[in-house]
Protein backbone atom coordinates (compact mmCIF):
# COMPACT_ATOMS: atom_id res chain seq x y z
CA UNK A 1 0.00 0.00 0.00
CA UNK A 2 2.68 2.26 0.61
CA UNK A 3 4.42 1.62 -2.41
CA UNK A 4 0.95 2.44 -4.13
CA UNK A 5 1.61 6.11 -2.74
CA UNK A 6 4.29 6.41 -3.14
CA UNK A 7 4.29 5.54 -6.65
CA UNK A 8 1.08 8.05 -7.11
CA UNK A 9 2.93 10.67 -5.36
CA UNK A 10 6.06 10.63 -7.79
CA UNK A 11 3.03 10.17 -10.55
CA UNK A 12 1.99 13.56 -9.63
CA UNK A 13 5.33 14.97 -9.30
CA UNK A 14 5.56 14.28 -13.24
CA UNK A 15 2.67 15.60 -14.16
CA UNK A 16 2.58 18.94 -12.08
CA UNK A 17 6.28 19.22 -14.21
CA UNK A 18 4.91 18.31 -17.58
CA UNK A 19 1.48 20.62 -16.75
CA UNK A 20 3.79 23.72 -15.62
CA UNK A 21 6.33 23.92 -18.69
CA UNK A 22 3.39 23.24 -20.93
CA UNK A 23 2.03 26.33 -19.20
CA UNK A 24 5.71 28.63 -19.11
CA UNK A 25 6.04 27.75 -23.37
CA UNK A 26 2.39 28.77 -23.95
CA UNK A 27 2.37 32.13 -21.34
CA UNK A 28 6.11 33.11 -23.15
CA UNK A 29 4.74 32.62 -26.81
CA UNK A 30 1.81 34.45 -26.04
CA UNK A 31 3.49 37.50 -24.65
CA UNK A 32 6.41 37.80 -27.15
CA UNK A 33 3.29 37.61 -30.15
CA UNK A 34 1.42 39.82 -28.30
CA UNK A 35 4.18 42.26 -27.35
CA UNK A 36 5.91 42.41 -30.93
CA UNK A 37 2.82 42.98 -32.74
CA UNK A 38 1.41 45.51 -29.85
CA UNK A 39 4.59 47.75 -30.21
CA UNK A 40 5.33 47.31 -33.97
CA UNK A 41 1.62 46.95 -35.44
CA UNK A 42 -0.57 48.97 -33.13
CA UNK A 43 1.65 51.34 -31.42
CA UNK A 44 4.48 51.60 -34.04
CA UNK A 45 3.48 55.10 -34.10
CA UNK A 46 3.75 56.20 -30.50
CA UNK A 47 6.94 54.73 -29.95
CA UNK A 48 8.75 56.21 -32.89
CA UNK A 49 7.53 59.50 -30.81
CA UNK A 50 8.71 58.66 -27.64
CA UNK A 51 11.76 57.77 -29.04
CA UNK A 52 12.28 61.04 -30.85
CA UNK A 53 11.32 62.92 -27.80
CA UNK A 54 14.03 61.23 -25.66
CA UNK A 55 16.60 61.33 -28.19
CA UNK A 56 16.08 64.28 -29.60
CA UNK A 57 16.26 62.89 -33.27
CA UNK A 58 19.99 62.12 -32.87
CA UNK A 59 19.56 58.61 -33.51
CA UNK A 60 18.08 56.37 -36.53
CA UNK A 61 14.59 54.67 -35.19
CA UNK A 62 13.54 51.36 -36.27
CA UNK A 63 10.64 49.88 -34.85
CA UNK A 64 11.35 45.92 -35.20
CA UNK A 65 14.81 45.93 -33.26
CA UNK A 66 13.53 47.90 -30.71
CA UNK A 67 10.35 45.68 -30.06
CA UNK A 68 12.47 42.73 -29.66
CA UNK A 69 14.62 44.84 -26.71
CA UNK A 70 11.48 45.52 -25.48
CA UNK A 71 10.25 42.12 -25.57
CA UNK A 72 13.77 40.63 -23.70
CA UNK A 73 13.59 43.16 -21.10
CA UNK A 74 10.06 42.46 -20.08
CA UNK A 75 10.59 38.75 -20.34
CA UNK A 76 13.72 39.20 -18.21
CA UNK A 77 11.69 41.40 -15.78
CA UNK A 78 9.08 38.55 -15.75
CA UNK A 79 11.97 35.88 -14.91
CA UNK A 80 13.28 37.96 -12.29
CA UNK A 81 10.57 38.68 -10.58
CA UNK A 82 8.80 34.98 -10.29
CA UNK A 83 11.78 33.54 -8.58
CA UNK A 84 10.64 35.48 -6.01
CA UNK A 85 6.84 35.16 -6.38
CA UNK A 86 6.84 31.81 -7.87
CA UNK A 87 3.68 31.66 -9.55
CA UNK A 88 3.03 27.80 -10.89
CA UNK A 89 0.09 25.93 -11.76
CA UNK A 90 -2.87 27.49 -12.55
CA UNK A 91 -2.20 30.77 -12.12
CA UNK A 92 1.47 31.29 -13.47
CA UNK A 93 0.42 33.45 -16.24
CA UNK A 94 0.07 36.21 -13.71
CA UNK A 95 3.63 36.49 -13.29
CA UNK A 96 3.66 38.77 -16.69
CA UNK A 97 1.42 41.05 -14.99
CA UNK A 98 4.73 43.44 -14.66
CA UNK A 99 5.44 43.50 -17.79
CA UNK A 100 2.36 44.20 -19.25
CA UNK A 101 2.32 47.21 -17.29
CA UNK A 102 5.66 48.17 -19.16
CA UNK A 103 4.33 47.53 -22.12
CA UNK A 104 1.21 50.27 -21.11
CA UNK A 105 3.47 52.44 -19.44
CA UNK A 106 5.40 52.75 -22.79
CA UNK A 107 2.22 53.63 -25.16
CA UNK A 108 0.30 55.57 -22.97
CA UNK A 109 1.29 58.70 -23.85
CA UNK A 110 -0.82 61.59 -24.64
CA UNK A 111 -0.14 64.19 -27.76
CA UNK A 112 2.21 66.04 -24.49
CA UNK A 113 4.84 63.23 -25.67
CA UNK A 114 7.35 65.63 -27.00
CA UNK A 115 6.62 68.17 -23.91
CA UNK A 116 9.21 66.04 -22.07
CA UNK A 117 6.08 65.82 -20.02
CA UNK A 118 7.70 64.95 -16.24
CA UNK A 119 4.43 64.35 -14.31
CA UNK A 120 3.32 60.98 -16.62
CA UNK A 121 1.49 58.97 -14.17
CA UNK A 122 3.00 56.13 -15.45
CA UNK A 123 6.46 56.46 -14.51
CA UNK A 124 6.03 56.30 -11.10
CA UNK A 125 2.68 54.36 -11.16
CA UNK A 126 4.38 50.73 -13.06
CA UNK A 127 6.62 50.58 -10.44
CA UNK A 128 4.74 51.14 -7.34
CA UNK A 129 2.17 48.79 -8.79
CA UNK A 130 5.12 46.07 -9.93
CA UNK A 131 6.89 46.23 -6.17
CA UNK A 132 2.62 45.98 -4.20
CA UNK A 133 1.74 43.11 -6.73
CA UNK A 134 4.93 41.41 -6.11
CA UNK A 135 4.98 41.69 -2.12
CA UNK A 136 1.24 40.69 -1.81
CA UNK A 137 2.17 37.59 -4.08
CA UNK A 138 5.23 36.48 -1.86
CA UNK A 139 2.81 37.23 1.59
CA UNK A 140 -0.22 35.19 0.02
CA UNK A 141 2.02 32.49 -1.16
CA UNK A 142 3.59 31.66 2.10
CA UNK A 143 0.14 31.18 3.77
CA UNK A 144 -1.21 29.41 1.40
CA UNK A 145 -0.89 25.52 0.64
CA UNK A 146 0.87 24.67 -2.71
CA UNK A 147 -1.39 24.12 -5.05
CA UNK A 148 -2.52 19.83 -5.59
CA UNK A 149 -2.98 20.56 -9.44
CA UNK A 150 -6.28 17.97 -9.19
CA UNK A 151 -6.90 19.57 -12.52
CA UNK A 152 -6.06 18.16 -15.77
CA UNK A 153 -2.75 19.42 -17.66
CA UNK A 154 -5.59 21.15 -20.92
CA UNK A 155 -7.56 22.86 -17.30
CA UNK A 156 -4.33 24.52 -16.15
CA UNK A 157 -3.20 25.81 -20.03
CA UNK A 158 -6.73 27.11 -20.59
CA UNK A 159 -6.58 28.93 -17.35
CA UNK A 160 -3.57 30.71 -18.13
CA UNK A 161 -4.87 31.45 -21.57
CA UNK A 162 -7.77 33.04 -20.30
CA UNK A 163 -5.38 35.07 -18.23
CA UNK A 164 -2.90 35.93 -20.81
CA UNK A 165 -5.76 37.17 -22.65
CA UNK A 166 -6.97 39.39 -19.74
CA UNK A 167 -4.21 41.06 -19.24
CA UNK A 168 -4.24 41.73 -23.40
CA UNK A 169 -6.89 43.30 -23.56
CA UNK A 170 -6.54 45.10 -20.77
CA UNK A 171 -2.92 46.15 -22.01
CA UNK A 172 -4.53 47.69 -25.20
CA UNK A 173 -7.36 49.09 -23.28
CA UNK A 174 -4.70 51.19 -20.69
CA UNK A 175 -2.68 52.02 -24.05
CA UNK A 176 -3.17 55.11 -26.05
CA UNK A 177 -5.87 54.03 -28.67
CA UNK A 178 -6.55 57.75 -29.86
CA UNK A 179 -6.91 57.16 -33.24
CA UNK A 180 -6.62 60.58 -34.67
CA UNK A 181 -3.60 60.95 -32.58
CA UNK A 182 -1.81 58.01 -34.46
CA UNK A 183 -3.11 59.15 -37.58
CA UNK A 184 -1.40 62.64 -36.72
CA UNK A 185 1.97 60.26 -35.23
CA UNK A 186 2.23 58.58 -38.60
CA UNK A 187 1.35 61.70 -41.24
CA UNK A 188 4.21 63.60 -39.28
CA UNK A 189 6.27 60.53 -39.67
CA UNK A 190 5.41 60.35 -43.17
CA UNK A 191 6.04 63.63 -43.85
CA UNK A 192 9.68 63.50 -42.46
CA UNK A 193 10.50 60.74 -44.77
CA UNK A 194 9.26 62.46 -47.96
CA UNK A 195 6.15 60.08 -48.28
CA UNK A 196 4.05 63.15 -49.11
CA UNK A 197 1.65 60.92 -50.89
CA UNK A 198 1.22 57.86 -48.29
CA UNK A 199 0.18 61.21 -45.86
CA UNK A 200 -2.76 62.11 -48.15
CA UNK A 201 -3.79 58.18 -47.77
CA UNK A 202 -3.61 58.00 -43.88
CA UNK A 203 -7.75 58.10 -43.15
CA UNK A 204 -8.18 59.31 -46.51
CA UNK A 205 -12.01 57.92 -46.76
CA UNK A 206 -12.83 59.03 -42.94
CA UNK A 207 -15.15 61.59 -43.10
CA UNK A 208 -13.86 62.87 -39.74
CA UNK A 209 -10.38 64.97 -38.85
CA UNK A 210 -8.24 66.66 -36.81
CA UNK A 211 -7.06 70.59 -37.29
CA UNK A 212 -3.78 68.86 -36.71
CA UNK A 213 -4.32 66.32 -39.75
CA UNK A 214 -5.67 68.90 -41.63
CA UNK A 215 -2.35 71.17 -41.54
CA UNK A 216 -0.32 68.09 -42.09
CA UNK A 217 -2.23 67.00 -45.23
CA UNK A 218 -1.86 70.75 -46.44
CA UNK A 219 1.67 70.79 -45.90
CA UNK A 220 1.75 67.18 -48.02
CA UNK A 221 -0.45 68.54 -50.86
CA UNK A 222 1.92 71.63 -50.70
CA UNK A 223 5.21 69.88 -50.88
CA UNK A 224 3.81 67.36 -54.19
CA UNK A 225 1.97 70.53 -56.16
CA UNK A 226 -1.42 68.50 -55.68
CA UNK A 227 -3.47 71.44 -53.72
CA UNK A 228 -5.23 72.28 -56.48
CA UNK A 229 -6.16 68.33 -57.31
CA UNK A 230 -6.51 67.46 -53.88
CA UNK A 231 -7.60 70.09 -51.31
CA UNK A 232 -11.28 69.21 -51.19
CA UNK A 233 -11.01 65.27 -51.19
CA UNK A 234 -10.57 65.66 -47.74
CA UNK A 235 -12.89 67.11 -44.81
CA UNK A 236 -12.45 71.06 -44.62
CA UNK A 237 -13.44 72.34 -41.14
CA UNK A 238 -11.42 75.03 -40.30
CA UNK A 239 -11.45 77.11 -43.19
CA UNK A 240 -8.43 78.79 -43.81
CA UNK A 241 -7.01 78.39 -40.56
CA UNK A 242 -7.02 74.62 -40.62
CA UNK A 243 -3.88 75.46 -42.89
CA UNK A 244 -1.72 76.24 -40.18
CA UNK A 245 -1.48 74.52 -37.04
CA UNK A 246 -3.30 75.90 -33.93
CA UNK A 247 -1.32 77.77 -31.49
CA UNK A 248 -1.41 76.12 -28.34
CA UNK A 249 0.99 73.27 -27.90
CA UNK A 250 -1.00 71.07 -26.18
CA UNK A 251 -2.19 70.09 -29.70
CA UNK A 252 0.61 70.11 -32.02
CA UNK A 253 2.72 67.62 -32.36
CA UNK A 254 6.76 67.77 -33.58
CA UNK A 255 5.08 70.10 -36.55
CA UNK A 256 4.08 73.82 -35.60
CA UNK A 257 3.49 77.10 -37.74
CA UNK A 258 7.86 77.74 -37.96
CA UNK A 259 7.49 74.41 -39.82
CA UNK A 260 5.06 75.78 -42.34
CA UNK A 261 7.05 79.35 -42.74
CA UNK A 262 9.68 77.46 -43.29
CA UNK A 263 8.53 75.39 -45.69
CA UNK A 264 6.71 78.68 -47.64
CA UNK A 265 10.13 80.72 -47.11
CA UNK A 266 9.55 83.59 -44.88
CA UNK A 267 7.27 84.55 -41.66
CA UNK A 268 4.90 86.84 -41.22
CA UNK A 269 5.74 90.65 -40.57
CA UNK A 270 4.04 91.92 -37.29
CA UNK A 271 0.55 92.77 -37.14
CA UNK A 272 0.14 91.10 -40.54
CA UNK A 273 -2.35 88.33 -40.68
CA UNK A 274 -2.02 84.77 -41.97
CA UNK A 275 -3.98 85.95 -45.39
CA UNK A 276 -1.82 88.93 -45.46
CA UNK A 277 1.35 86.90 -45.45
CA UNK A 278 0.27 84.02 -47.91
CA UNK A 279 -0.99 87.10 -50.46
CA UNK A 280 2.66 88.66 -49.98
CA UNK A 281 3.92 85.65 -50.58
CA UNK A 282 2.13 84.78 -53.53
CA UNK A 283 2.75 88.38 -54.90
CA UNK A 284 6.42 88.55 -54.53
CA UNK A 285 7.25 85.20 -55.54
CA UNK A 286 4.50 85.12 -58.23
CA UNK A 287 4.23 81.21 -59.75
CA UNK A 288 8.22 80.25 -59.21
CA UNK A 289 6.74 80.61 -55.51
CA UNK A 290 4.02 77.84 -56.36
CA UNK A 291 3.59 76.63 -52.40
CA UNK A 292 2.54 79.66 -51.46
CA UNK A 293 0.77 80.58 -54.48
CA UNK A 294 -1.16 77.13 -53.39
CA UNK A 295 -1.79 78.10 -50.13
CA UNK A 296 -3.06 81.42 -50.95
CA UNK A 297 -5.29 80.28 -53.55
CA UNK A 298 -6.46 77.20 -51.07
CA UNK A 299 -7.05 79.69 -48.32
CA UNK A 300 -9.35 82.05 -50.06
CA UNK A 301 -11.35 78.93 -51.71
CA UNK A 302 -11.92 77.60 -47.85
CA UNK A 303 -12.79 81.18 -46.43
CA UNK A 304 -14.87 81.54 -50.02
CA UNK A 305 -13.46 84.38 -50.90
CA UNK A 306 -14.56 84.17 -53.88
CA UNK A 307 -13.98 88.13 -55.87
CA UNK A 308 -10.29 87.49 -54.34
CA UNK A 309 -9.58 84.11 -55.75
CA UNK A 310 -11.11 85.20 -59.37
CA UNK A 311 -8.21 88.42 -58.94
CA UNK A 312 -5.39 86.16 -58.11
CA UNK A 313 -6.15 83.13 -60.02
CA UNK A 314 -5.65 85.06 -63.34
CA UNK A 315 -1.97 85.75 -62.02
CA UNK A 316 -1.63 82.08 -62.05
CA UNK A 317 -1.51 78.90 -64.57
CA UNK A 318 -1.84 76.21 -62.19
CA UNK A 319 -5.22 74.54 -63.63
CA UNK A 320 -6.04 72.17 -60.91
CA UNK A 321 -9.13 70.29 -60.46
CA UNK A 322 -10.10 72.63 -57.93
CA UNK A 323 -9.08 75.30 -59.21
CA UNK A 324 -11.15 74.71 -62.36
CA UNK A 325 -14.74 73.81 -60.38
CA UNK A 326 -14.00 77.68 -58.24
CA UNK A 327 -13.49 79.43 -61.94
CA UNK A 328 -16.34 77.90 -63.03
CA UNK A 329 -19.11 78.43 -60.01
CA UNK A 330 -17.70 82.26 -60.26
CA UNK A 331 -18.09 82.31 -63.76
CA UNK A 332 -21.41 81.03 -63.35
CA UNK A 333 -22.12 83.96 -60.51
CA UNK A 334 -20.38 86.50 -62.92
CA UNK A 335 -21.46 85.73 -66.53
CA UNK A 336 -19.56 89.12 -67.22
CA UNK A 337 -15.93 87.92 -66.12
CA UNK A 338 -13.74 87.63 -69.16
CA UNK A 339 -11.19 85.23 -67.34
CA UNK A 340 -10.91 81.64 -69.81
CA UNK A 341 -9.47 78.67 -68.13
CA UNK A 342 -7.10 76.83 -69.41
CA UNK A 343 -9.02 73.96 -69.53
CA UNK A 344 -11.47 73.68 -72.65
CA UNK A 345 -13.06 70.10 -71.39
CA UNK A 346 -16.63 69.80 -70.95
CA UNK A 347 -16.32 67.57 -68.27
CA UNK A 348 -16.63 70.09 -65.30
CA UNK A 349 -19.45 72.13 -67.18
CA UNK A 350 -21.59 68.87 -67.26
CA UNK A 351 -21.07 68.02 -63.56
CA UNK A 352 -21.86 71.75 -62.59
CA UNK A 353 -24.91 71.14 -64.72
CA UNK A 354 -25.47 67.70 -63.21
CA UNK A 355 -25.29 69.58 -59.33
CA UNK A 356 -27.41 72.44 -59.87
CA UNK A 357 -30.19 70.15 -61.63
CA UNK A 358 -30.19 67.97 -58.65
CA UNK A 359 -29.92 70.91 -56.49
CA UNK A 360 -32.69 72.96 -57.85
CA UNK A 361 -34.94 70.29 -59.42
CA UNK A 362 -34.73 67.47 -56.33
CA UNK A 363 -37.46 68.32 -53.48
CA UNK A 364 -35.91 67.53 -50.24
CA UNK A 365 -37.68 67.17 -47.02
CA UNK A 366 -35.29 69.69 -45.44
CA UNK A 367 -32.08 71.61 -45.92
CA UNK A 368 -30.29 69.09 -43.60
CA UNK A 369 -31.52 66.09 -46.08
CA UNK A 370 -30.90 68.22 -49.18
CA UNK A 371 -26.71 68.90 -47.54
CA UNK A 372 -26.93 65.08 -46.78
CA UNK A 373 -28.29 63.74 -50.19
CA UNK A 374 -25.81 66.50 -52.34
CA UNK A 375 -22.93 64.78 -50.41
CA UNK A 376 -23.23 61.69 -51.32
CA UNK A 377 -22.38 62.62 -54.75
CA UNK A 378 -20.70 65.83 -54.42
CA UNK A 379 -18.85 65.74 -51.14
CA UNK A 380 -15.86 65.54 -52.65
CA UNK A 381 -16.23 69.26 -54.70
CA UNK A 382 -15.75 72.64 -54.18
CA UNK A 383 -19.04 73.37 -55.37
CA UNK A 384 -20.74 71.40 -52.28
CA UNK A 385 -17.78 73.19 -49.73
CA UNK A 386 -19.16 76.37 -50.95
CA UNK A 387 -22.98 75.62 -51.00
CA UNK A 388 -22.97 73.42 -47.72
CA UNK A 389 -20.50 73.93 -45.22
CA UNK A 390 -20.81 75.70 -42.84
Amino acid sequence: MAWNNNRYYYGRRKYNKTAARLSYMVCGLLFVVFSMVYLTVFQKDLIEALHLSTAKGNSEFKILPAAIIVTVILMILKWGLNLLMRLRGSVHALAYIPSFLGLVTMTAFGRDVYMGESRYIWWWLMPVLTAVFVTVTVAVRKHMKPETNERSTLGIVINNIALMLIMCVGTMCLGNTDRYFHNELRMESLISEGNNMEVLKVAGKSSKTTRTMTALRMMAMAKEGKTGEWLFRFPQYFKSEGMFFDSDSMKTLRFTNDSVYALLGDRPAAGESRMQYLKRLSIEGGDSCRMAVDYYLAGLMLDKKMDEFAEAIVKTSDTGRYYREAILMYKEMNPQWEYVAADNDSTYLSRLKEYRDKQRNIKYKSETEERNRMKLEFGDTFWWYYDYQK
